[in-house]
Parts: structure tokens; sequence; C-alpha cells
């Protein structure tokens, strides 16, 4: 039986934040792979939505990357746009919620639902993880898999709702580009981008 090689947890696009009228941008190498999943993923950092919404791209890119005549293309293999609407949910921790557990405590939990998919992250973005609701209560939030990090009352890290999260699979044999582009919008608060891959590597 082929045994297929992946490895996990590539950073593409390290977790940042993301003005309006900013684009960041990240490559991963799958020249040499079999192909790739893709995570990316923008959270809010405030209670202001986006005023055109967030784009997301994923571009195969020719000439390795190299800024020569004829190596730029702006076609996407996968166009994605993080564009909610409504009211933005924004809270603390405000009681110790530790790894391995699905209770997430808030010093609030308006503005939350079932289905909402979260973000909990602190300054350095350490601690960052993104989450669906499964149930919402006074002041706690059920995730539908458990916490990975601890977070405590005194951190008080943030809490947000309205994130959008996809994954995408790609063919290797190329270089690829993730792009994030906040750059068309007039008013929105900061997001917090990120992108990851599981790479396939080979079949042994």
């Amino acid at each position: 039986m082929a045994t297929p090689t992946w490895t996990d947890n590539v950073n593409v696009v390290a977790a940042a934040g993301l003005a309006y009228g900013a684009a960041t941008r990240g490559t991963l190498d799958l020249r040499g792979k079999l192909g790739a999943r893709l995570f990316l993923r923008v959270g809010m950092k405030g209670t202001t939505v986006p005023s055109n919404g967030v784009d997301a791209l994923v571009r195969s890119v020719l000439n390795d990357d190299v800024a020569t005549p004829g190596g730029a293309n702006p076609a996407c293999l996968w166009p994605l746009k993080h564009n909610p609407t409504g009211t933005v949910g924004s809270t603390t921790v405000n009681s110790d919620s530790n790894s391995g557990q699905a209770a997430l405590n808030v010093a609030s939990s308006s503005n939350f639902a079932a289905g909402d998919v979260i973000c909990v992250y602190d300054a350095s973005y350490t601690r960052l993880e993104w989450h669906r609701v499964s149930k919402v209560a006074a002041g706690v939030l059920t995730l539908d898999r458990n916490l990975q990090y601890t977070h405590t009352a005194a951190q008080a890290d943030a809490v947000t709702n309205k994130a959008s999260c996809w994954e995408v699979m790609v063919e290797g044999g190329s270089l690829l580009a993730v792009v994030f582009d906040y750059g068309d919008d007039t008013s929105g608060s900061d997001v917090l981008v990120q992108a990851k891959a599981q790479t396939f590597d080979s079949v042994g």
C-alpha cells in the first residue's frame, strides 16, 4: 500500500494585523511536491466591518516569483472574500479557560451565536486560536472542539466573531502566492490574517 508523506503546519502568511488600505502576501513552494491543503483565515480585531471586504487570493506564480517581464500574472486559482455584515461580537476572556476544554469564559457573550467562527488572540498571537461556536450561554462560549491553549483571566485575551476560515486543495508543481488584499476599503477595523499549509510531499 502506498504511504503518503505530509508536512504539517507550514507558515505561508504568519499571523499579523492588517489595516484597511493595505495588502500582504506570502508564498508556498510546491515545485517539488504533489499538492497541499491551504488554511486561510481572516478575523476581526475590532467591531467595524470592512467597507468592501478583504480579498483572499491563491495564485500560481510564474518565473519563480522573479520580477522580470512576463513573470507577473494576476490570475487567481481561488478568489475568496471576507465580507462580514451586522454587529461584530467583541469581548475578552475573563476567567481561566484551560486547554483541553470546550468552554471559553468571556466577559460578555452578547452578539455571539451558535455557528459563529471566532478568533481568540493575544497581542503577539502566541495563543491564537480559531474556533466554531457550538452553544452560547451567559458568559460562556462552548466550542465544537477543545481549546489548544490556556487563556487566563489575567491575560484577558481578545475574542471576536465574524471570522472567515477556508480550506483549499491545490496541485503541486508550482510556486504559489497567497494574498490578503484590504486595499480598496475606505473604512473598517484592523483584521487578523493568517495562512498555513499541509503539504503533500510524496508517496512512498
